[in-house]
């Protein structure tokens, strides 16, 4: 098993490529997940805005918002 883990001596190459990898995906799904939750909080305070306007004026656009990691 060791053996198998060292990898003929490239092991620490070849896990931390792994471990770089699952690190990216990590922050990709977390990041992929905040802006969805932003949108929909977005899209509810546009809907709600409309709402209180009685259905009939147009809700303004809200400004663009930096995101940032």
């Amino acid at each position: 098993m060791i053996e198998w883990l060292a990898m003929g001596g490239h092991g620490f190459y070849v896990w931390s490529a792994y471990g770089m990898l699952l690190l990216a995906l990590v922050i990709e799904l977390l990041a992929l997940r905040r802006g969805r939750r932003l949108s929909q909080l977005e899209a509810r305070s546009v809907r709600e805005a409309f709402a209180d306007s009685g259905g009939h004026a147009r809700p303004s656009r809200p400004a663009p918002r930096k995101v940032s990691l």
